[in-house]
């Protein structure tokens, strides 16, 4: 396995696991995709419906350097049908359980600069995790068990309401929101100019 690149970003990468298989349509936002023949951060994923059938959307943004040069100097889209996904097996690295692990919805303007996040930690307090309560005015808290999927679902929720922008799902192992805020913010920066991570 290549080494990680050293750059501000590299807190997305603490913790991740070696190369593991797994179908195509499992991709989620987070992971590294082994494709092509190079490593791709994978920012969002999703499904539309074209003439041709279902198709799986992936977000991708290359990894090192070298990994932009076999492919793109900028974030991308890779599509497949998802009859050809359901049977095709891809490598991924997936971010290790950490409960220093943000997942941040992040929102882009029309030029790709980071404008905003909202954050879900793992393990923190979470609302959305806990029994509804009978009274709204005293919330129950639990552990956040799907930080992840939290994020995923802001950034589906805003594709829905603004489809022009972009929006990426991104994580970072931080002490505070504001370093995690930080690393989103250096990410998108990274990605808008640098071209990759």
């Amino acid at each position: 396995m290549t080494a990680m690149p050293t750059s501000p970003c590299s807190a997305l990468f603490d913790d991740m696991s070696g190369a593991l298989t797994q179908n195509r349509l499992t991709v989620q936002p987070g992971q590294i995709l082994h494709a092509y023949g190079v490593r791709l951060l994978v920012l969002s994923a999703g499904f539309g419906t074209t003439p041709f059938g279902e198709r799986q959307e992936l977000s991708v943004v290359a990894v090192s350097h070298d990994d932009a040069r076999a492919t793109y100097f900028r974030a991308w889209n890779m599509g497949l049908g998802v009859e050809y996904a359901r049977r095709e097996f891809v490598k991924i690295e997936i971010p290790q359980p950490n409960k220093r692990r943000w997942w941040m919805a992040v929102s882009l303007d029309g030029k790709g600069h980071f404008e905003g996040a909202n954050g879900h930690q793992e393990g923190a307090p979470c609302t959305v995790c806990a029994d509804s309560p009978l009274d709204p005015s005293r919330p129950n808290y639990e552990p956040c068990r799907y930080a992840l999927r939290h994020a995923w679902n802001t950034v589906n929720d805003w594709d829905r309401v603004a489809p022009g922008r972009r929006h990426y799902v991104l994580s970072a192992a931080a002490d505070t929101w504001e370093q995690a805020r930080a690393v989103a913010a250096e990410t998108c920066e990274r990605i808008r100019t640098v071209g990759h991570l």
